[in-house]
């Protein structure tokens, strides 16, 4: 009997005996667990030794990565061309919609129908941020995909790390799975509200009289067939033909928006592990020549980091801006139709509050990365360096602080700040813009 530990695996198999039996037909090997004093059924051994507590992006984010791949735009070199097939096939079997819509949108420009103009431009917005998203991603395929395999190789790093790091894991994962479900509920709750807004305003229509009005899941007049578009069956064919745009939209906004948040909350959770490394450092070295070489580890960290900063900033600046230019539009454009309603009507409400939602997410997340940047400054110097006084790590410890400096500012192309500033300034222009239309 041989008692064994592998260290590689930690609490996977902690208190497990492995027992060698021999046989005629050879050796043969028998794992016990120590807490139950029974033998351990191989599947139990290989669930034991194959499930990590940290795993990779796609399972730990399944709902973002599954949307991703719906959205197609999850980034894989390998299915490109076919997810492009797939882009332009779906754009293709929207194709009527697109021109109904467009038709539809000028008629009310030409007419100077402001209300109907109002609400068609809030939907233009979501369609151009789709066209915009699907072909920016996939431009961005290769960059995407390291983003999302570095995320992949930081969380499987954990596994192999002591309990004070998991713990710091743990906590930022949580966090990133808020944020997973953030952008779960509310693209589908704003894509949801067209369907039911317009199926409950029938049900309520019809049982008020015998000959209710319908609604399509977009009011809008569809060019040469105004005249049979409310009539049975070309309604039903209709309706559920605009529940095709509610899907692809949602899908779309599911995916990317929160993988930016994700990615996000990962640096931050880089950045504190690597202030609690650097802490650890100083407690638990014995020597200076140890010391001086953990704090190399860090810096090496440190230059990761940067690195992937540079990343997320080069992938996500071009959605920045393009968010930051229309969100304000569909704000303004939502409060400047409940102001002609005269009344809070749900959808336009629910749509301004989504605008400004869409908006403050990536504000927040870059604001909470900023502050983390900043935290991390302030933890190089408040480690014990004064009771080391060795000159080498000291001056290691400036080089830290000084590169540090360098503020982790996401911006829109160079062209904005994103930050709660922004926000603030987006709500302003969004009223400035509701009081020019609205005079």
């Amino acid at each position: 009997m041989i008692a064994k530990k592998d260290s590689s695996l930690n609490c996977l198999i902690e208190r497990i005996f492995v027992i060698y039996e021999y046989t005629s037909l050879g050796t043969q090997i028998q794992l016990y667990d120590l807490r139950s004093n029974t033998k351990m059924s191989p599947k139990k051994i290989d669930k034991k030794l194959t499930d990590p507590k940290f795993k990779s992006f796609k399972d730990t984010y399944p709902h973002c990565a599954f949307a991703l791949a719906l959205a197609l735009i999850y980034p894989n070199r390998k299915n490109f061309r076919n997810r492009m097939i797939c882009i332009f096939a779906v754009i293709v079997l929207n194709t009527p919609n697109l021109l109904w819509f467009s038709m539809y949108l000028f008629k009310c420009l030409r007419i100077l129908d402001m209300f109907n103009l109002a609400r068609n431009i809030t939907i233009g917005v979501l369609i151009c941020i789709f066209f915009f998203k699907s072909f920016y991603v996939n431009y961005k395929n290769d960059l995407f995909g390291e983003l999302l395999g570095k995320i992949s190789e930081d969380l499987l790093k954990g596994n192999d790390m002591a309990e004070d790091y998991q713990e710091i894991y743990e906590q930022y994962i949580q966090l990133g799975k808020f944020s997973e479900a953030l952008w779960i509920i509310i693209p589908m709750f704003l894509s949801s509200q067209f369907p039911i807004y317009a199926a409950v305003t029938m049900i309520i229509e019809s049982v008020k009289s015998d000959t209710g009005t319908r609604y399509m899941v977009h009011e809008m007049d569809l060019k040469y067939i105004e005249d049979i578009q409310y009539e049975s069956p070309y309604f039903e064919v209709l309706w559920a033909y605009n529940l095709l745009p509610c899907i692809v939209l949602m899908l779309n906004f599911v995916g990317f928006d929160g993988s930016f948040c994700i990615a996000t909350t990962h640096l931050r959770l880089k950045l504190k592990l690597m202030s609690h490394k650097l802490y650890r450092a100083f407690k638990d070295s014995s020597n200076r020549n140890e010391l001086e070489a953990k704090v190399k580890d860090v810096i090496k960290d440190h230059q990761g980091s940067l690195q992937f900063y540079n990343h997320l900033q080069n992938l996500y600046g071009g959605w920045l801006l393009v968010v930051f230019l229309l969100t304000s539009l569909i704000i303004s454009m939502n409060v400047y139709q409940i102001y002609l309603c005269q009344q809070i009507h749900p959808k336009y409400t629910i749509f301004a509050v989504s605008g400004m939602i869409h908006m403050f997410a990536p504000c927040y997340f870059s604001s909470k990365l900023e502050k983390a940047g900043e935290d991390f400054s302030a933890s190089i110097y408040c480690v014990a360096w004064e009771k080391w006084a060795d000159p080498s790590v000291t001056k290691l410890l400036i080089f830290m602080i000084a590169k540090s400096q360098q503020p982790l500012i996401l911006t829109g192309k160079g062209m904005v700040y994103i930050n709660m500033q922004l926000f603030v300034s987006v709500l302003q222009t969004s009223y400035s813009f509701f009081t020019l239309i609205s005079s």
